[in-house]
């Protein structure tokens, strides 16, 4: 079930635990390296929903270097998952997470999508490697969604951000407590 943590004007932001392919919406937006080892948690989930169609698309696109966004196209009514789109951002563990974030949302409302779902990034394997605690990861993704709603505010089209955690609940709980914390006015 999806909880809301904010708004900001016409975005909302969005909490829940599961499967991020079975979030109806536009786009995943997910972080993935430049040089195609995608076998991780969210490549994985979206692989199994999905077959290799998304991954092929950033495959084409090689090569790719930190912080590319690849946006790959699809259509929920040809696969078991409820997202149709994914935007990949290439993640070489160079930059914050911060960073990360902003492309990848940047991404999305450049496009014009509506309604995107990010996972827990850096907060499986990856975790420790920039960032050395969960708390500041979870503080970096807040850094980069208010990054850009400094840039695009309420004119963005974005209208739903939904951070999913498949099934952590600390990590639920620091990002549900991170981002209640962002000083974002109405």
């Amino acid at each position: 079930m999806k909880q809301k943590i904010k708004s900001f004007g016409n975005l909302d932001l969005y909490l829940m635990q599961g499967d991020l392919t079975q979030v109806p919406v536009d786009a995943i937006m997910t972080a993935i390296n430049s040089g195609a080892m995608w076998f991780g948690g969210i490549d994985g989930a979206i692989q199994r929903a999905a077959g290799t169609r998304y991954h092929d698309q950033a495959m084409q696109n090689m090569p790719l270097k930190n912080l590319d966004v690849v946006d790959a196209k699809g259509d929920s009514d040809n696969h078991a998952g409820m997202f149709d789109n994914v935007i990949f951002v290439v993640d070489n563990l160079e930059s914050s997470l911060d960073q990360v974030v902003y492309k990848g949302l940047e991404a999305a409302h450049n496009i014009g999508y509506e309604t995107l779902a990010v996972p827990a990034i850096r907060m499986g394997v990856m975790q420790g490697v920039v960032e050395k605690t969960p708390e500041e990861t979870v503080r970096k993704i807040g850094e980069g969604v208010l990054n850009f709603l400094e840039v695009y505010g309420d004119k963005t089209s974005l209208k739903e951000l939904t951070f999913v955690v498949y099934n952590d609940p600390n990590s639920q709980r620091l990002i549900s407590e991170g981002i209640s914390l962002l000083p974002i006015k109405n």
